[in-house]
């Protein structure tokens, strides 16, 4: 554009096309056309609110967003993990079911193999006689294969113990969770205490207003599974937090 010399116009250019020139230039890494732009821009005296008051409000938010950004992301695992918990008995008696139905038709099919085998004609007297996909006939009480009930009820012991696998990664992933995000929040609240002054639940209810309950259920989780926060990143998050918000005091005394 300055080839053309439009530059010469940028005094006339409204708030919007300014902003949407500079960003295109910016990105194209054109400095020297960012700088005419920015150069040509109106300047104006404006009354304004104490710049101590105005800064602290303004990094208070820009702060709290900072650090909802990881917490958030532990507290959207933490409702992934209640999701799969309802999913959890579906899967148990899906996987039960799978394991005996293969059983028994590995069964039935054996069963017809060493019937046929043996040279006898039809089925074998468990299976109905109507060819492989027979359905299986429950034997009287005394009439029952002790073998093939003992292996039955094995195949329902691994089954448990493989159904018992995915709660126990469920509890884990929830600790971890409840852990880390546990450990951003108690920095967090360190320094609201400590540099801004105010509550850490009070600041968040102005600012992270819809997601409040999430942050309460994870300190519950917290006290329920008795998970304390780790002490190392406690005192990283407070530390940043606090050195950002010495710069706002520096700007804004």
């Amino acid at each position: 554009m300055s080839k053309n010399g439009l530059h010469k116009h940028y005094d006339c250019l409204d708030a919007d096309e300014r902003f949407r020139l500079d960003v295109l230039a910016m990105a194209r890494e054109d400095s020297r056309e960012s700088e005419r732009l920015v150069a040509s821009c109106p300047r104006f005296s404006y009354t304004m609110n104490e710049i101590g008051f105005v800064e602290r409000w303004r990094s208070a938010i820009e702060i709290t967003l900072r650090v909802y950004i990881p917490l958030g992301e532990q507290l959207a695992k933490l409702r992934m993990v209640d999701a799969f918990r309802v999913f959890v008995p579906y899967s148990q008696t899906l996987s039960s079911n799978m394991v005996l139905d293969a059983y028994y038709k590995g069964h039935e099919s054996g069963s017809r193999h060493a019937w046929a085998y043996a040279g006898k004609s039809g089925g074998p007297p468990a299976w109905l006689e109507d060819g492989p996909e027979g359905e299986w006939m429950e034997p009287e009480e005394d009439e029952q294969d002790p073998a093939m009930e003992s292996e039955a009820d094995e195949l329902e012991a691994v089954a448990e113990q493989y159904n018992e696998c995915l709660p126990e990664v469920l509890d884990e992933l929830e600790r971890r969770c409840v852990k880390e995000a546990f450990g951003i929040w108690t920095g967090y609240a360190a320094f609201c205490e400590e540099s801004a002054g105010v509550g850490a639940d009070k600041l968040a209810a102005v600012v992270l207003a819809p997601v409040v309950g999430g942050i309460e259920d994870m300190k519950a989780r917290a006290e329920r599974l008795r998970v304390e926060p780790d002490a190392e990143l406690v005192e990283q998050m407070r530390e940043g937090l606090a050195e950002a918000w010495r710069s706002v005091e520096a700007r804004g005394a």
